[in-house]
């Protein structure tokens, strides 16, 4: 037998392989199981005039009080910054955008409509008091690629106005506001949340008017990404009387976005914060509003449809988001593993008590037999007594042979005295 050999080498042979194998899963499970949400993330914040410029800026400031570094990158159009998103090999992993590039990247999940934003039409008091009057006007809708000229489009149509009949031009924001108010163009369409600058600067103008959109009950039945939206009198600013009477302007929905690859608690906490930054009311969406999980013109995360049935991990219910991640991977991954190995590393000692015990009761079983036979043979057949003492030197030769940890010397000794006993008791029957 080498037990003696493995006993001395346990270290090396169990212990040691045992807790490699503990500390290469545990670094399989902090990479895969339960991995961690990575500590900084990438916001596309689109143009710097653009609204969601300021809408990355508060996410920014939420992520950031929950210890996510946050880096917001812009681009030239809204185009860009979503083709950005829908890039996977691009850094950008969270953005924004309305109805219009729905369906457009297929590794682009929403995880919720964070708001709306509507179809802005203006023109000077001296221009058209309606979309229909567009005819031979030259219009600003920004870029041929942009949500704006695309919305801008489709309510001129509505109104009857084809586009053979406009002359179009590709300013847009601050440029194109300027542009109006120096008459170089007739109209601006602008399609972004109330806080742009854009819209702050045209709303207050008094030498320029908003347009509503007539018919508009058709213009959302047949156009179902745009939704309607009343906007009452006086509800920008009451003593200024903006608007001057109720419009009703459509709109289209504005989606939080993430690439499918996104951790799931990263998205957690996207939808936390955007939790704080959107259930306030504004003049343009009541108390709680929003973020809202339905109507989605993007495919829903299934993380945000398990948050929107309430389903969230108790630990990021008692704890701050980064120690949340931190107490999972404990309970769930660490602390298992840790239990298993210690469970192994206990059952070493056992399996060498086993081996060695299973060697040692199976010398005493031959013994009992052969005790057994000793009075048999000695009564019926004294010359078999020879056999039987064969058999008693083989075991005594096997049985000093063995080769043990001095922790069973004592019962290696024992065993040795009883194998001399019954050679005695042999001999003894033997000499009759």
């Amino acid at each position: 037998m080498r037990l003696l050999l493995l006993y001395r080498r346990r270290w090396w042979l169990f212990y040691l392989p045992v807790m490699l194998c503990a500390l290469a899963a545990i670094g399989w499970a902090a990479t895969h199981l339960h991995a961690l949400p990575p500590n900084d993330v990438v916001i596309s914040g689109g143009s710097p005039e653009h609204s969601y410029a300021r809408l990355a800026q508060r996410y920014a400031e939420q992520l950031e009080r929950m210890g996510i570094h946050t880096e917001i990158t812009y681009a030239a159009s809204e185009a860009d910054a979503f083709a950005q998103l829908g890039n996977a090999k691009d850094a950008v992993s969270v953005g924004f955008a309305n109805t219009v590039y729905a369906g457009t990247a297929a590794q682009v999940e929403a995880l919720a409509v964070i708001g709306q934003e509507p179809i802005w039409s203006f023109s000077s008091l001296n221009g058209p008091a309606s979309l229909a009057n567009a005819k031979g006007l030259r219009v600003a809708i920004g870029p041929d690629n942009a949500s704006t000229a695309n919305a801008a489009r489709l309510l001129l149509a509505h109104a009857g106005v084809r586009a053979d009949d406009i002359r179009f031009d590709a300013l847009s924001g601050t440029a194109a506001a300027d542009a109006l108010v120096d008459g170089r163009v007739d109209m601006v369409f602008h399609v972004a949340g109330e806080d742009s600058p854009t819209v702050q600067m045209l709303t207050r103008l008094g030498s320029i008017q908003m347009l509503g959109v007539d018919n508009a009950g058709s213009l959302a039945a047949q156009q179902r990404p745009l939704q309607l939206l009343l906007l009452p009198q006086g509800v920008i600013e009451l003593r200024g009387d903006i608007p001057p009477r109720d419009l009703t302007l459509a709109s289209l929905q504005t989606h939080l976005l993430v690439k499918s690859s996104v951790h799931p608690a990263l998205q957690r906490a996207l939808l936390l914060a955007a939790t704080d930054i959107h259930e306030e009311p504004t003049f343009l969406q009541h108390h709680g509003q929003f973020p809202s999980f339905r109507g989605s013109d993007f495919k829903l995360s299934p993380i945000a449809k398990a948050y929107s049935l309430g389903e969230r991990p108790l630990l990021e219910t008692l704890l701050p988001y980064g120690k949340a991640q931190w107490a999972a991977l404990l309970l769930y991954a660490v602390l298992p593993i840790l239990v298993v190995t210690l469970l192994v590393l206990t059952w070493i000692p056992k399996l060498f008590d086993w081996r060695i015990n299973s060697g040692l009761n199976h010398f005493y079983g031959e013994l009992k037999f052969l005790e057994n036979d000793m009075a048999a043979v000695a009564a019926d057949n004294p010359i078999a007594l020879k056999g039987l003492l064969e058999r008693l030197d083989s075991i005594e030769r096997k049985v000093a042979a063995m080769d043990l940890p001095d922790e069973y010397s004592e019962r290696w000794y024992t065993l040795r005295e009883h194998l001399a006993t019954a050679q005695d008791s042999l001999l003894k029957l033997r000499s009759r």
